[in-house]
């Protein structure tokens, strides 16, 4: 089911190539064209995106409205996992630059001298 809607003014709108009225379309078009998809979410969330990405109201089918916000916040979730994903993958199977292997030595070397320096202040207390 293709919906053009183009056209949009606040007193009519151009749905399919036929110019009706938007109270029209919204109130008794919206219901009717749900109605036919029954129990099909897939086809009342496709007629729901078209009315809605037009910018005409959803309120005369709450039911089309619950479903076309439930099915655009999970694929919203959906995207966002996907992204973190994605970036936790790209973290994990990043390469360090030369810089940050310096540093890592740098700060390695650090901490041994300052064991080795700690070991040697113990002994030389001891006496030995």
């Amino acid at each position: 089911m293709n919906i053009a809607i183009t056209a949009v003014t606040p007193e009519s709108v151009t749905l399919n190539g036929q110019e009706l009225a938007r109270s029209y379309a919204e109130s008794i078009l919206l219901p009717l064209m749900v109605a036919s998809q029954g129990q099909n979410h897939s086809g009342i969330i496709k007629v729901a995106e078209a009315f809605d990405t037009a910018g005409l109201a959803l309120e005369a089918v709450p039911e089309a409205s619950r479903i076309y916000r439930s099915h655009t916040i999970t694929k919203q979730a959906e995207r966002e996992r996907l992204l973190a994903e994605a970036r936790a993958n790209a973290e994990r199977c990043r390469e360090p630059s030369r810089r940050e292997i310096a540093e890592y030595h740098a700060e390695k070397e650090r901490r041994a001298r300052e064991i080795r320096e700690h070991g040697a202040r113990l002994r030389a207390a001891r006496g030995r």
